[in-house]
């Protein structure tokens, strides 16, 4: 037991690293099961807060804190401090502004607060606290508004310590047991199993974790292979969806290590950030999203042929080419308004027919009048959608334009099962300009010179 205590306090030289851009200082001291004080350890970012070198000038022990108090504070702060490690229910928290006799600067305004982790009986292991100095908080609160916010985040962002994670677990490999500082609260019924680490973790993901983000949470997490894939590395960090959080992302944290720079005792940690990821994927749907038609535009399309240059096509990918026809005539004798009508007229047709594209099925915009579809269908499937689709097409009717037409060509995978992406983007292409040919010479049009004469097939 004294030896996981002494990892526990060890996992201070990790947080002190992640809390340093933040101007803050840790210590950690530990506790036998009597609740009788063990060890204190303050950290060199501590100390350089105020004033000290090292242990030599400012000795790990607690009377190097409680004489530095200021006569006014002491009392207070030592029945504080010792009033929450004996509640043994954890309802007392050590949270606390007080001023302190640093080496070079005289008294200071310091806020406190820390984190107790206890045994089930309710009796403390260890505390893990962080200060930082709020002294011209406290003097130029009026001049210094702008400091003063982002002290006060960083405040709530110390007084929340077990609140800004999910969960945060110290793991040691070597003796494969946990230790839970923060956890959600539907881990409990897992980490009370009396089992390994490594068969928590894997019992942990298969229940919490979406099916479909499964498989590499539990590669990810696998403690009987996290020494040697963080070897040499300080952090490992993965983004996964759970069943209850959404989107989350775990790190792993190297606290102590071997000879050969393998981690024996890690840090996971878990934060939600399901609000960020929905965030990100409204700006980045807003990105490769046609905003007339609701279809992906052209830069969707070109990732998805880069896609397809790097992976193998589909065995069922029907590549579809289709085109308005006489758009441009429309918008240059009609109106733009015309056109715009031409264009979400056949989304909507689209639109109605997603059942019929596969469950893959994709459209892209790609010009005024030019869409692309990259279906995955038999072509069986793909000749009864393409049947129906004319179908609507030919039904269609709008308010400025009384008909709409389209040139469409499409080349299936199975029957070209040799051709790259490109060349069976192209295939569909030249399949297209055959239809958009045969569609002008029935009508008797010339594609190349446009008149209000020619309107009379569609206005």
């Amino acid at each position: 037991m004294e030896s996981n205590n002494y990892n526990e306090s060890e996992m201070v030289n990790e947080v002190e690293l992640l809390q340093e851009a933040l101007g803050s200082g840790a210590w950690n001291m530990t506790f036998d099961q009597n609740g009788e004080m063990t060890s204190v350890k303050w950290s060199q970012v501590f100390r350089r807060m105020i004033g000290y070198k090292d242990e030599s000038d400012f000795p790990n022990e607690f009377s190097s804190f409680e004489d530095r108090l200021h006569p006014d504070d002491r009392e207070r702060v030592v029945n504080q401090y010792w009033n929450a490690v004996k509640d043994y229910t954890n309802r007392t928290i050590y949270d606390t502004e007080y001023k302190f006799l640093t080496h070079n600067r005289g008294y200071r305004w310091f806020h406190a607060a820390g984190r107790i982790a206890r045994r089930e009986d309710g009796s403390p292991i260890s505390i893990v606290g962080f200060f930082i100095d709020i002294d011209d908080k406290k003097k130029l609160e009026e001049n210094l508004k702008a400091a003063d916010a982002v002290k006060s985040e960083q405040l709530r962002i110390l007084k929340s310590l077990a609140d800004m994670y999910y969960s945060m677990h110290l793991i040691n490999l070597k003796t494969g047991t946990i230790t839970e500082y923060s956890s959600g609260g539907e881990l409990k019924e897992f980490l009370d199993k009396k089992i390994s680490a490594a068969e928590k973790m894997r019992l942990i993901m298969e229940n919490v974790i979406v099916p479909q983000y499964r498989d590499s949470a539990l590669k990810f997490t696998d403690l009987t292979t996290i020494s040697e894939r963080m070897r040499g590395i300080k952090t490992l960090s993965s983004e996964f969806v759970g069943q209850h959080t959404g989107w989350f992302i775990a790190n792993f944290i190297a606290v102590e290590t071997d000879n050969e720079s393998c981690p024996t005792v890690v840090l996971f940690s878990t934060q939600v950030i399901d609000e960020r990821k929905q965030q990100e994927q409204v700006l980045f749907l807003r990105s490769v999203t046609d905003d007339m038609t609701g279809f992906l535009n052209r830069r969707a399309y070109e990732a998805q042929l880069e896609y397809y240059r790097r992976n193998p096509i589909p065995d069922n990918l029907v590549f579809t080419m289709i085109d308005i026809n006489q758009l441009k005539l429309v918008n240059d004798t009609l109106g733009h308004a015309a056109g715009d009508e031409l264009i979400c007229g056949f989304a909507n047709i689209a639109n109605k027919l997603k059942p019929l594209q596969g469950q893959n099925g994709k459209i892209f915009r790609t010009g005024g009048d030019e869409f692309v579809g990259m279906f995955c269908l038999t072509p069986e499937e793909y000749a009864v959608g393409e049947r129906e689709f004319y179908s609507h097409v030919g039904q269609w009717q709008g308010k400025l334009v009384k008909n709409m037409s389209i040139s469409a060509g499409h080349a299936c995978r199975v029957d070209y099962p040799d051709v790259n992406i490109d060349e069976l983007a192209k295939i569909a292409d030249e399949n297209m300009y055959k239809s958009k040919s045969e569609y002008y010479k029935n009508k008797g049009l010339d594609r190349r010179h446009t008149s209000i004469s020619q309107l009379d097939s569609i206005s």
